[in-house]
């Protein structure tokens, strides 16, 4: 297989921190031991990385769509072989001197990160109401009408709020017991879930026993709303915050 060609100018991108990786999990992608860690990082041109340039290169979707499809197929077929620690996109050092300070600086919380992924992967669990929310249905016969459906709408609207709150809220609960840990992830809106419906519920769920965790999603699935799994992904929700490079 022919070398992948080294730029001039170049740094180290990292895609993440692995324990026991035996080979890289892609051609260009190299293993940088550092005691009982292996960071898994591309020889990439700083330019096109720099900082400066950075936000212009993510408002070009192709670019962004690139990299972030390297930067996932990376995780993934790290993931296929063991545990890793995924690093943020776009996580660039400027040599590789760099890059294993950090390595080394953080190897204790390293190590317990990977110790604590073993044989765990993180699921995505999302959930969309099937039924709309009430609405008015026409114009009201004179002012003091108009102002008490207007009223009712609001009621019905507040009480759907607090239903949907609730079971959330259970949802969430339930899934947990089924798993070693879980968050409550922001709701997404219609152009970023590709969904007509609404969200109601989006969380991610660190699992070690995935048929459990099913059985569990299954029985707790609330009449009225479609609910979606998604995974095994990369981490991202469970790397402990003092991993994120300062």
């Amino acid at each position: 297989m022919a070398a992948v060609p080294v730029p001039e100018d170049a740094g180290w991108y990292l895609y993440g921190v692995a324990g026991d990786q035996p080979e890289p999990p892609a051609p260009d992608v190299l293993v940088l031991r550092e005691g009982a860690v292996a960071g898994l990082a591309s020889r990439v041109s700083l330019a096109e990385f720099d900082e400066a340039a950075l936000p212009q290169r993510l408002a070009d979707a192709a670019w962004l769509e690139e990299k972030i499809r390297a930067h996932e197929q990376v995780l993934e077929s790290a993931l296929a072989v063991g545990p890793v620690v995924p690093c943020r996109f776009c996580t660039v050092y400027r040599d590789e001197r760099e890059l294993r300070r950090f390595l080394a600086d953080r190897a204790d919380v390293l190590s317990s990160a990977l110790d604590r992924l073993q044989g765990r992967v993180e699921l995505g669990v999302k959930a969309f109401a099937t039924a709309a929310a009430p609405s008015q249905a026409g114009e009201a016969e004179s002012g003091r009408a108009y102002l008490e459906a207007r009223r009712r709408e609001k009621q019905a609207r507040e009480e759907l709020r607090e239903t949907r709150a609730a079971i959330a809220h259970d949802l969430h609960r339930r899934l947990v017991a089924a798993a070693e840990d879980g968050v409550l992830l922001d709701l997404q809106s219609r152009e970023l879930s590709g969904r007509d419906a609404e969200m109601i519920f989006n969380g991610s769920y660190l699992v070690s026993d995935r048929a459990r965790f099913e059985d569990a999603l299954a029985e707790a699935a609330p009449e009225g709303f479609d609910l979606g799994l998604t995974g095994p992904w990369p981490p991202y929700n469970f790397v402990p915050e003092e991993l994120a490079r300062p």
